[in-house]
């Protein structure tokens, strides 16, 4: 079935950087093309390329299920998922993701108070299309003839600058909340307009992520930390109210206190660098600082009913975590990569003694270290503890051993504050 809204741009009209096309993503698509299946590179690998931008990954979709795609690609293939079923294609090391195109009749599909739980409905490129969230994702380009086709005015919405959806967004909303997240992601890192219509449908529609399962939520959360302009999602989180729903204390906190405000601001900035330059990243960093607001009051609490330092930082650690849990299902590899950065943080205090040498070889030391200038940029009392550990870590052996032994050092019962 062919769609009357189909806008075909050929390469000398849409210009697309094909060199920049992964290889082996045109090579499977061939392959499928070869057994008779229609292919196409879809959605956010054609988007970047339209925008200058570098995509890393390359999705492919295709007319064939997901048997038929795994009877091709035998031993290189596997079928994963249950909402939706997909087929992974391995090549060297790397992953590509191959959807059979959606259709539009109801067949496997259970949707439950309007949000689609189940889906593995089977259709045709232009039903695919229309089923799709935003139209600048509907964008199919045909490595045979390099064409592009446009089924929704994606490419002219890129060029306008907007972040439409297609169909009701309401409706749209409901059916998959993340689009929610996805909105505000794209809006940040592709610089597209939330456009007023778009912000009020978010603000009406924010209260049914709650219905997201949490372990999705908290992996939509990462993506959105590491969009690479996570200062931007940031603002658009609090203004559209969106950030109470992934981080509903800390969102409260951040709220009534511009200090918290600025800390968080300077984290999601220095990470948003570290991508800029290529340096890696980690979720457990940018959780811990959203984290830290609504730990640092219950801790202080523990404190002053008496707990040890030690104690009471475990005890708030892992009330936050509970707390949180309901909303964000964090990885535990994750829950105790926060721990050992927070604990970290009251290991800094102690600048004396063997102690030191097993602080600078934590594994977490760095990551310890970040989250401690982070907190000096806004706290001037840590700044005699960060200028410590500075230099000490590109110290000499000796004038290190020098430092930390070489006076004697009235040593006091280390208070609790952080």
């Amino acid at each position: 079935m062919l769609n009357n809204n189909l806008i075909t741009y050929t390469q000398k009209e849409h210009r697309l950087p094909t060199a920049e096309i992964n290889p082996s993503a045109r090579k499977i698509i061939s392959k499928l093309v070869e057994n008779g299946f229609e292919s196409y590179l879809v959605g956010g690998a054609v988007r970047d390329l339209l925008l200058g931008l570098h995509p890393k990954d390359f999705d492919i979709a295709t007319e064939a299920t997901p048997e038929e795609i795994k009877s091709i690609f035998k031993g290189k293939c596997r079928i994963i998922g249950r909402r939706f079923r997909l087929a992974h294609i391995y090549m060297g090391n790397c992953i590509y993701e191959v959807a059979t195109f959606r259709g539009s009749d109801p067949g496997d599909r259970v949707i439950k108070k309007g949000q689609i739980i189940r889906d593995n409905v089977f259709g045709s490129v232009d039903q695919d299309a229309l089923r799709r969230d935003f139209s600048c994702n509907a964008l199919y380009y045909d490595v045979m003839e390099e064409n592009i086709l446009d089924f929704a005015n994606g490419v002219k919405d890129l060029k306008t600058g907007e972040l439409k959806l297609i169909g009701n967004p309401t409706t749209r909303f409901i059916e998959d909340p993340v689009r929610i997240l996805r909105a505000i992601r794209f809006h940040a890192k592709l610089g597209l307009v939330l456009t007023d219509e778009m912000k009020q449908c978010i603000i009406n529609n924010k209260h049914h992520l709650a219905k997201v399962p949490a372990a999705r939520l908290f992996d939509e959360t990462v993506k959105l930390f590491h969009c690479g302009h996570m200062e931007i999602a940031f603002n658009a989180l609090a203004e559209l109210k969106v950030l109470e729903m992934l981080f509903p204390n800390a969102a409260k906190i951040v709220s009534t206190d511009s200090h918290w405000n600025d800390f968080l601001i300077t984290a999601f900035r220095n990470t948003d660098n570290r991508l800029k330059n290529g340096l890696s990243v980690t979720p457990v960093f940018l959780t811990a600082c959203v984290l830290w607001l609504e730990f640092i009051p219950i801790y202080h609490r523990l404190c002053q009913q008496g707990k040890n330092s030690h104690d009471a930082l475990h005890e708030a650690a892992s009330q936050v975590m509970v707390n949180q849990r309901e909303v964000l299902m964090i990885p535990k590899a994750i829950q105790n990569g926060i721990r050992q950065m927070w604990m970290l943080q009251l290991r800094f205090k102690k600048m004396f003694g063997k102690g030191v040498y097993s602080t600078l070889h934590h594994p977490r030391f760095r990551a310890g270290y970040d989250f401690l200038l982070l907190r000096g940029s806004i706290n001037p009392e840590l700044a005699a503890k960060a200028e410590f550990w500075t230099n000490i870590q590109t110290m000499a052996p000796e004038a290190v051993k020098s430092l930390i032994f070489g006076k004697k050092v009235k040593r006091k019962k280390m208070n609790y504050e952080l």
